[in-house]
Parts: structure tokens; sequence; C-alpha cells
């Protein structure tokens, strides 16, 4: 299991949160965890993972505020860390919300 640290503001949320995210590529298990999440759940299993290897993943998360689901796609960089996309469902308008997400590899 490799662990993932950084901030981002999510889609749906009021402000930007640490993330840590533990990925184990091989069984193809991922947890996100939240802790300035509103509510009592602070964790949440990525569902329907894709990975490619060790270095590319895709899943999807429900239940984080305010937004109930979120998709990710996330890539490994040069030096392990990895970076990519949240996409939340579409705003009032119709618009999709995104954020960008950059995630340092804890040793």
């Amino acid at each position: 299991m490799e662990t993932f640290r950084g901030t981002a503001h999510l889609p749906g949320a009021d402000k930007e949160w640490g993330i840590n995210i533990d990925i184990d590529w091989e069984e193809k298990e991922i947890y996100v965890h939240i802790d300035g999440v509103p509510g009592g759940v602070k964790t949440w299993t990525g569902l329907v993972p894709q990975t490619f290897g060790n270095y590319e993943v895709a899943f999807r998360t429900k239940g984080i505020p305010t937004l109930l689901t979120h998709w990710w796609h996330l890539v490994r960089r040069n030096g392990g860390d990895l970076w990519g996309m949240v996409i939340g469902l579409p705003n009032v308008s119709g618009e999709w919300t995104t954020c960008l997400v950059s995630l340092k590899e804890v040793k």
C-alpha cells in the first residue's frame, strides 16, 4: 500500500482540504481520507478502480460532501508523486466542476 498526501479544493467543497490517498495497486484498493470534511465520515473507498500498472489510476467516490459523486484520474509523475483531476457532478448551470490535484508520495 502506498500513501499520497496533498491538498485540493474538491468540486462542491467550500474550501481546500488536506487529502490522503492510500493505493494498493495490485489489489486495486483505494482509500481517500479527508480530515477537514464536515460530518462523521472521513474515509471513502474508491469505487470501480481501474489501475494501469502502478502509474495510473481512475476511480469514483460517493458521499464526500457536498457533492455525492466525484471521479478521480491520477497519474504518477517522475518522482513517484501523483497528479491529476477530480471531476464532480454538474453544477446548477449544467457545467461540470473540476479541480486539479497534486499528491506527494509519503515515504
